[in-house]
């Protein structure tokens, strides 16, 4: 299995000298495994994950290959990169998209909706590619090919889901836009036991959530801290943690990590471009 990183900034993408290290797209995160490609949430980094795909040797051999994209939620974080998504402008394409409902919004309602006018030129039925889309709740687990995708709410205002991706014995777990609390920690853990590569929400530090860093806090806003994740994580025996959904400038993001690795060694910071091989 492979992991790669296409955008892992959250709620807004950012640019600037003090965003370089590590990128300003919004989330998508790509694995690879089984000859299947899953896609993780459409931020602004599926623009380039797009691109890329349009030339690798099996598109260029056969665009027949089906392409699985999984929504956490339909925040705009986590779609708004869907319309300038290559691979959707192609009738070869066929594109399954996985996700629940939110405030009883579907994935295909909510990606309709950004896009008709004035908002958008396009429009979602303007894009030719062959478009499947499967609401799920959770709890369900989705089978492709050899790949098994399981899913678990995650506590987040009009709700979100968490994912776990099986495959040839290695598992990634995707916990985005989620608020720790004692009730869901439990079953989160459960959920989390003894996987291989754990992407979690780390969006506020921890002054910040609780307010002592005197701006009010954020409690009830839907996000974690990297302390939150370190916990969660050491007690599910987990191997590697991977901090995303960043909200700050790269020096504070650095500091975060260092942090983190005290408490839980193998912590890696996400950045664009970063790259994890499951062997």
């Amino acid at each position: 299995m492979k992991v790669k990183f296409w955008g892992v900034r959250g709620s807004v993408p950012v640019s600037g000298p003090k965003t370089v290290k590590y990128g300003g797209n919004t989330s998508c995160v790509e694995l690879n495994c089984d000859g299947k490609i899953i896609i993780l949430d459409s931020g602004t980094g599926i623009r380039a994950l797009g691109l890329d795909i349009m030339n690798r040797d099996f598109v260029k051999e056969s665009r027949k290959n089906a392409l699985n994209i999984f929504f956490s939620h339909v925040h705009w974080d986590h779609i708004q990169g869907f319309p300038f998504f290559r691979p959707a402008f192609y009738p070869e394409f066929e594109i399954n998209l996985y996700g629940s409902l939110h405030s009883d919004v579907d994935i295909e309602c909510a990606l309709r909706g950004q896009m008709i006018a004035p908002y958008f030129p396009i429009r979602l039925r303007d894009m030719p590619a062959s478009m499947n889309f499967k609401d799920i709740e959770s709890g369900e687990v989705v089978q492709i090919g050899n790949i098994v995708v399981k899913s678990v709410s995650l506590n987040h205002p009009d709700g979100s889901l968490g994912y776990k991706i099986i495959c040839e014995n290695k598992s990634v777990a995707y916990i985005i836009d989620h608020e720790h609390t004692e009730k869901s920690k439990q079953r989160l853990v459960d959920f989390l036991k003894s996987t291989n590569l754990v992407i979690f929400d780390a969006h506020y530090t921890p002054e910040e959530y609780s307010g002592s860093d005197g701006d009010g806090g954020r409690k009830g806003w839907g996000h974690g801290t990297w302390v939150d994740a370190v916990e969660l994580c050491r007690e599910a025996n987990i191997d590697q943690l991977i901090l995303t959904h960043h909200g700050r400038e790269d020096l504070d993001i650095e500091r975060i990590e260092l942090m983190a690795q005290k408490k839980f060694p193998n912590t890696v910071a996400a950045y664009e471009g970063l790259e994890i091989g499951l062997g």
